[in-house]
């Protein structure tokens, strides 16, 4: 499924140096695009050998390295596509795919091609194990296609043996320590791409939604039905501009705006978590809990002094490890934008203020009861870890806005510092793996108008800290001729979602089935 905000927004150091802060692409809106082919659609991409176009998917049973347990007909193939489509008699990479058949196939519709989100996450496996389903309409009138994008998961993994570039524990606030960042950020990026191959430098979205025709041509479709979630809808937009007349039935839930850049998202997300802080210390009062202050504005003030105190002088946990304010900062932003957590968070703030350093780790263990406390398994853990170094490799292709320097890292960190003093500089630093990455950035950030295509149907949460309602809104401006359905609660990817809402899904299933869009803005109730 779709990736946390930050994870999405910005690169994979926020993913896996994060794991408080339950975050991808995750993003948001964020990876910038390429600018449109010649200005003209498709009207100058290259043409393929039929060795690609006239390929065929050998379909068997998927086996363990895709899931452990497929659903009943769930089907694995490979594709190939060029590593680099300005040369397609180059390199090529396999692309690991997965079908269950629509259940309905004598009014079968064709294929449904799904992408969870990341970037870094691969759609094979979900589709096989039936993690992801669609709704039952749509189930039913078309066979779930799921893949894993190029160097993602079965299809070319990149790889990074050393790791990619982690958010410094302690964000550096002087040359030397920026430097000595940077270097360290320098080197494992060159190690992914020493160990990578051809791929790495080809891991942008435009190239994904080349494979995506790719696909669409092998799985004998005259148009790409798509469902996109998070970074899927950025993909399924850059489809949208190189390939308008392919354009099918096309849902992008939870949408990312292509017209901002990576420290733009940064920005946007600091203050989402500002916000988020503010509505927590607001509940504080109205609920007459006044152990962090009487008023709102009382609260906020203490939790900041207290990172500022924390940034002189950490506080040692149980464990010996340090307690600093970028640590404090994690914790807060994934706690104050869930509810579920405010009570144990205001537990561990008062004891923690008052000097324990253990406290947080009771809060770990308080509020690890919503995933019974089991640690990952070990197919899991590596999908973790793939998807951590996948998304870097994408983000950092596609986005040209990641400061270049150790100084402007500095001076950013401190801007964003000015803007947010309880999670600017962290945020800012998120941005380390892109300013280090050894392949320069490709991408712009611009609007997608995708001029010709279908009209296609965006879809949003009121609430969504990851990809703002905003976003959707935005894109619906930018193309001009799609809708926009409204889902009001909190959440990430609305439709088919495990908190289903038999509104939406009857919406999305009205249009995957019968071409039919709601108004131009549609609402489902909570």
């Amino acid at each position: 499924m779709p990736i946390p905000r930050m994870s999405m927004a910005l690169t994979a150091g926020v993913l896996t140096g994060t794991t408080l802060v339950a975050t991808v692409c995750a993003v948001g809106g964020a990876a910038a695009s390429q600018p449109d082919d010649a200005r003209g659609g498709n009207t100058s991409a290259p043409v393929l050998p039929a060795r690609f176009t006239q390929q065929k998917i050998q379909w068997t049973a998927c086996g363990a390295d895709v899931t452990a347990k497929a659903v009943p007909g769930a089907e694995c193939g490979w594709v190939k596509v060029p590593v680099d489509y300005a040369a397609p008699d180059g390199k090529t990479v396999e692309l690991r795919v997965a079908r269950v058949r629509a259940k309905d196939p004598s009014r079968r519709l064709g294929s449904l091609l799904y992408n969870p989100g990341g970037p870094g996450a691969g759609g094979a496996a979900d589709v096989a194990d039936g993690n992801w389903q669609a709704g039952p309409q749509a189930r039913s009138r078309y066979d779930l296609v799921g893949f894993d994008p190029r160097g993602t998961a079965g299809s070319g993994q990149i790889k990074c043996p050393d790791g990619v570039a982690q958010q410094p524990e302690n964000p550096p606030r002087t040359e030397a320590q920026a430097e000595k960042a940077f270097a360290e950020a320098t080197k494992r990026g060159q190690a992914c791409q020493k160990a990578s191959g051809a791929v790495f430098a080809h891991m942008d979205s435009v190239s994904v939604a080349r494979d995506l025709d790719v696909l669409r041509t092998v799985l004998g479709d005259a148009k790409l039905n798509y469902t996109g979630f998070s970074y899927g809808t950025f993909l399924g937009q850059q489809y949208m501009k190189l390939f308008p007349d392919k354009v099918g039935r096309m849902v992008l839930d939870s949408v990312v705006n292509p017209a901002a850049d990576m420290q733009q998202v940064a920005r946007r997300d600091a203050k989402t978590s500002d916000d988020a802080m503010r509505r927590y210390a607001q509940n504080l009062v109205a609920r007459g809990d006044d152990r962090l202050g009487t008023t709102a504005g009382e609260i906020l003030r203490r939790v900041t002094g207290f990172a500022k105190r924390l940034e002189r002088k950490p506080l040692r946990g149980s464990d010996g490890e340090t307690f600093t304010d970028a640590t404090l900062s994690m914790y807060l932003d994934t706690a104050v934008t869930d509810k579920a957590t405010w009570k144990p968070l205001t537990k561990a703030l008062v004891a923690a203020l008052h000097g324990d350093g253990a406290a947080f780790e009771r809060f770990d263990k308080e509020t690890a009861g919503d995933g019974g406390g089991e640690k990952p398994t070990p197919q899991e853990q590596k999908a973790e870890e793939d998807e951590s170094a996948s998304m870097p490799a994408v983000l950092c292709l596609d986005s040209p806005s990641a400061p270049k320097s150790p100084k402007e890292m500095l001076d950013t960190a401190d801007a964003f510092a000015k803007q947010s003093p309880l999670f600017g500089r962290s945020l800012a630093w998120q941005m380390i793996d892109c300013a280090t990455w050894p392949i320069a950035p490709t991408g712009a950030a611009e609007p997608i108008k995708a001029s010709g295509a279908a009209p296609v149907l965006l879809v949003s949460y009121t609430n969504d800290t990851q990809t703002p309602l905003a976003n959707a809104q935005e894109v619906l401006r930018q193309l001009g001729h799609s809708s926009l359905l409204v889902r009001k609660g909190h959440g990430h990817a609305a439709y088919g979602s495990e908190n289903p809402s038999t509104c939406t899904d009857r919406a999305v299933d009205r249009y995957l089935v019968g071409g039919k869009l709601p108004d131009k803005v549609a609402n489902c109730p909570r």
